[in-house]
């Protein structure tokens, strides 16, 4: 086991997907698969195990990549300090699968122009570990109303610090098409005759006819936009990207959810957070 296969590891954990992360690492995944048996071997446990949505961690697994982590980013330090021609500093942070995510990595690229931008995508409870690791500097997190009191636990365990900065309800989205866009009342009894569009845990509760589950968010306007009878629920899209797909949304009683800054510990304001702070907040209050 070499730090190649931690990163490889690592890769699948953050994206949840043997697939996926082949396709980020520029390898087959027949290879990567054999990789993570390899080293599943060596160590004696399980690290993943697969399900209809992708691949998870193991308890032992989590432990595992946890400290799989931790010894990348003690790497990436050393490697900091004794490459002395690198010209650019990296600053990681954390977000959620949103639709505000591509335009706050533009928007820092060009405001931080010496730095190398590391965008990591993660769900709260995985921001909460990277932030506490020091694997990143910040975080932005999305959080379900219903799992406020779960995430404020998690993280004064940690010793970090929330900021929200706007709350919001979840939309029902359909194609312009679907027989559900031009229904006054939508009722569980009409979404259970159709397909339930997820790329994660937040309509889970919701009536439908059989699930389609994807890995990214960005794939689902598109999904919507050829597969008529189905809906997603999540957070709402902007208007362009509804008039692009040809989608539109609806209000429908569901969970809303809270968008914060997560602090780590001894948090002290340099360049980079202070962007990232402010151009956060303008995006997601303003648009």
């Amino acid at each position: 086991m070499n730090l190649q296969h931690l990163k490889y590891m690592t890769e699948v954990e953050r994206t949840g997907s043997v697939t996926k992360a082949a396709a980020n690492l520029f390898m087959g995944q027949p290879n990567l698969s054999k990789a993570i048996k390899e080293v599943e071997t060596e160590i004696g446990i399980t690290v993943f195990r697969r399900s209809a949505k992708g691949v998870y961690p193991t308890p032992e697994g989590a432990e595992f990549l946890v400290r799989a982590a931790a010894v990348l980013a003690e790497m990436e330090k050393l490697e900091a300090v004794y490459k002395q021609d690198s010209v650019s500093e990296r600053f990681s942070f954390c977000v959620p699968k949103a639709e505000y995510v591509p335009k706050l990595a533009a928007e820092l690229a060009k405001k931080l122009p010496d730095a190398d931008i590391e965008c990591i995508t993660a769900d709260f409870s995985a921001a909460v570990s990277r932030l506490s690791d020091g694997i990143c500097s910040i975080a932005a997190v999305r959080c379900p109303k219903s799992s406020s009191d779960f995430f404020a636990a998690l993280a004064n365990e940690k010793k970090l610090r929330t900021e929200p900065i706007a709350s919001s309800e979840y939309v029902l989205i359909t194609s312009e098409k679907s027989s559900l866009a031009h229904m006054e009342n939508v009722t569980p009894t009409v979404l259970a005759s159709l397909a339930r569009i997820s790329y994660n845990d937040v309509s889970s509760e919701l009536p439908c006819s059989r699930n389609v589950m994807l890995d990214d968010i960005s794939d689902c306007p598109e999904l919507l936009s050829e597969l008529y009878d189905s809906y997603m629920v999540s957070a709402p899209l902007s208007d362009d990207k509804l008039d692009r797909y040809g989608l539109v949304s609806k209000k429908y009683p569901a969970s809303g959810y809270t968008d914060y800054i997560l602090y780590p510990q001894g948090y002290k304001p340099d360049e980079y957070t202070n962007e990232f702070v402010n151009t956060l907040k303008r995006i997601i209050t303003n648009g």
